[in-house]
């Protein structure tokens, strides 16, 4: 009576339970490369905004394809980072179309030092005009911003939720954000949001 080994058939049953186990996937199309999709999305937002951001896609070719999203990183002037949704919205060959946008919050974002139910407040016509001053530049006009509350905690972190109505007609939402306060002097950063 012949016997066979026993081993390489177990050896060969777990290999294929191994492989059973494990899923493979590939994309087909164009690639670009990371800092091509970051330019892009930075050109797309300054057309929107006034000012080209900082934004960073990674140093990996992405393989373009209709539908497929990514998501980027945006560092703002005073370091707050951003994550950056995009989407390509059509493909043609080496050409393609993307979506931006950007998160409402940072990924960064400082953490109140004062609790804001003991911090200093300040008006609300206050911090309005500091976020059309602080926006000016970039608007081509100067806003006139109302915020939502009359009296506005200033404590770093804290945001106020304003607005304005552009020459054209069309409402705009602006977050303000209290960047730095040492006590008697504040700072504010301002965003349109839409």
């Amino acid at each position: 009576m012949r016997s066979r080994p026993f081993l390489p058939v177990l050896a060969a049953a777990s290999l294929l339970l191994a492989l059973a186990g494990c899923s493979f996937s590939a994309e087909a199309g164009p690639t670009v490369s990371g800092a091509s999709v970051a330019k892009t999305a930075a050109k797309a937002l300054a057309d929107k905004v006034g000012s080209t951001p900082a934004i960073d896609c990674g140093s990996d070719d992405i393989v373009v394809v209709k539908g497929k999203k990514i998501t980027c990183q945006l560092t703002d002037t005073d370091g707050l980072i951003y994550d950056v949704a995009i989407t390509f919205t059509s493909v043609k060959g080496s050409t393609y179309h993307i979506d931006v946008k950007v998160a409402d919050t940072a990924k960064n974002a400082p953490t109140p030092t004062v609790d804001p139910g003991s911090a200093p407040t300040v008006k609300g016509t206050d911090i309005a005009q500091l976020a059309a001053e602080a926006l000016a530049p970039s608007l081509k006009f100067t806003p006139d911003i109302g915020c939502a509350d009359d009296e506005v905690p200033i404590a770093v972190g804290n945001t106020e939720a304003c607005g304005f109505t552009d020459p054209s007609g069309a409402d705009h939402n602006v977050t303000v954000t209290i960047t730095e306060f040492d006590g008697s002097n504040y700072s504010i950063d301002a965003k349109v949001i839409d």
